[in-house]
């Protein structure tokens, strides 16, 4: 067994991924908004991606840990499902993901229904297959990734190019707050992004976004107490009041917010039932959309 925590550049992003689709078939009782249709692009991204790894120039930017992944799935193809049975840390990391993930697709799947079209960009895609899931399942000519990791956007356009013939596009910040204001661009989504950066940048985008996207999901951390290990980057009840005076709309995107967080920790608790202490002993995830 491992015991290094080496993810390199790219390791985490993949572990993610590969985790995901394990626990979106554990736990289909709980991502209903995961068809059998998108369940099926997700295990082809995966083959993808795993068959693009194998290539060595990727091996440093995996990390330990990435590289192990690979090296065991080949050995023995349950072995990720596995992990997300027993291994106790991917157990309650995977739920997480599959929960999010479902929460993300539904937000989006609304929007689509509503408007018919999507014009959204991914920011902090890392290896989610999110962006080429509806470029594949409504035929969209284009959709926006963000993400500062050179290989993972090469990476990304190369398995979405094999999957469905597209590719998103890849941009940096500052062009896509410029397609937004050519109204091109009117939905942004952000998993697992926003709570690497400090608390004052997270602000900053934050307001951006809601000044600059009509519609938005995107997920940030806040903690119950201030002792709660590991949690510089998640916000106190109180900076979350402070915060509330800002936002244009705060009552609207606060009742969602809610909302959203209700059902994902509903969802947890009934999947896993005996480990509410990941839920009580971390920073927990807030969800707020628009």
């Amino acid at each position: 067994m491992v015991l290094t925590t080496d993810f390199g550049k790219i390791g985490m992003a993949f572990s993610c991924t590969l985790f995901l689709e394990a626990a979106l078939k554990k736990y289909k009782n709980y991502a209903a908004s995961v068809d059998e249709d998108t369940f099926k692009i997700i295990n082809e991204w995966n083959k993808i991606l795993i068959s693009l790894l194998k290539d060595n120039k990727y091996s440093s930017a995996l990390g330990t840990i990435g590289n192990e992944l690979i090296s065991q799935k080949h050995l023995c193809q349950k072995f990720v499902q596995k992990c997300v049975e027993h291994a106790p840390d991917v157990s309650v990391q995977s739920l997480h993901y599959a929960l999010r993930f479902n929460e993300n697709m539904k937000f989006l799947n609304d929007k689509y229904k509503l408007h018919n079209k999507l014009n959204f960009v991914d920011l902090g895609c890392g290896l989610s297959p999110l962006a080429t899931v509806y470029q594949t399942k409504y035929d969209l000519d284009r959709v926006y990734c963000i993400d500062i990791v050179p290989e993972i956007a090469d990476l990304y356009t190369n398995a979405s190019y094999r999957l469905n013939g597209k590719i998103p596009l890849f941009i940096n910040w500052d062009l896509a707050q410029n397609i937004s204001e050519q109204g091109d661009l009117d939905t942004l989504v952000s998993i697992g992004c926003l709570p690497h950066m400090s608390i004052q940048l997270q602000k900053e985008y934050m307001k951006i976004i809601n000044d600059k996207f009509s519609n938005f999901f995107i997920e940030i951390k806040y903690k119950k107490q201030e002792d709660i290990k590991n949690s510089d980057n998640a916000f106190s009840i109180q900076e979350l009041q402070k915060l509330r005076l800002g936002a244009e709309n705060v009552s609207n995107i606060e009742t969602v917010a809610i909302r959203n967080c209700l059902s994902y920790l509903s969802k947890f608790v009934h999947a896993k039932p005996d480990r509410r202490d990941f839920l009580a002993n971390q920073s927990r995830s807030l969800f707020l959309s628009r």
